[in-house]
């Protein structure tokens, strides 16, 4: 019973990013409201099934009153800090490439929970340590931490995109809101296909593209946008002319 009587819900700089991704996975399954409860303070309280089973009331209580209380913590979405424990994050959107744009647009429109990882990654730095490194790592960081800078830096991506939403080419929603810029293109190749535009214009690889500022390769696209909006105006009065 001592051992039962010990069992906590951590508070939330004990949570990191993957156990939070479980609680989330958890709040978005199909079972019923009591089952993930019991699900979520088995996980968090690091104990199993057969012991939770075993549990006073009063102890449930107390566990179920803890867990509100760190959901309502949720909240905050942490405090600020730019660096945890030697990752740096950026939230100057003039020093995002084109390449971690277009990361953070892919992850961002996949889940922004279940991608946290993947989002920090695309926008901290730590040596020389390449994306898939950084994001196993960002996993064992403090959720809320992680979620404050992650949060912090969509909010002036969203800044970035209203800015230039004519070269989006779809409507201003919340569900569009990471859509690619080649509206009507597969969006699996849409984000590959404005790269290479971008390179061609450049005249640079692909992979130097990448590297870009990125109000560089916007400004870019939205040039060509317009380009092309205007060689198709000239086309379509030529036709009228000669018809």
């Amino acid at each position: 019973m001592l051992f039962i009587n010990r069992l906590k819900i951590p508070k939330w700089d004990k949570i990191t990013v993957e156990h939070y991704q479980y609680i989330n996975e958890i709040n978005e399954s199909d079972m019923d409201e009591l089952d993930k409860v019991l699900y979520i303070i088995t996980f968090l309280a690091n104990s199993t099934e057969a012991v939770i089973n075993k549990i006073s009331l009063k102890t449930l209580n107390r566990l179920q009153k803890a867990l509100k209380n760190r959901m309502e913590g949720l909240t905050k979405k942490g405090s600020s800090c730019d660096k945890i424990k030697g990752y740096r994050f950026n939230y100057d959107i003039s020093k995002v490439t084109l390449g971690q744009y277009i990361e953070v647009q892919h992850f961002a429109g996949q889940g922004q929970i279940e991608n946290l990882h993947l989002i920090a990654a695309s926008i901290c730095k730590k040596g020389k340590e390449d994306h898939v490194t950084r994001s196993e790592a960002v996993h064992k960081l403090p959720f809320l931490k992680v979620l404050w800078n992650v949060v912090r830096f969509l909010e002036e991506f969203k800044k970035l995109n209203e800015g230039y939403k004519g070269l989006f080419g779809v409507e201003d929603t919340e569900e569009d809101e990471y859509k690619p810029l080649t509206n009507g293109f597969n969006e699996k190749y849409g984000w590959i296909h404005s790269a290479k535009k971008v390179a061609e214009f450049e005249g640079l690889t692909l992979e130097q593209a990448f590297e870009l500022p990125i109000i560089q390769a916007l400004n870019d696209l939205s040039y060509l946008k317009a380009l092309q909006e205007y060689e198709n105006e000239i086309s379509k009065r030529q036709l009228k002319e000669y018809s």
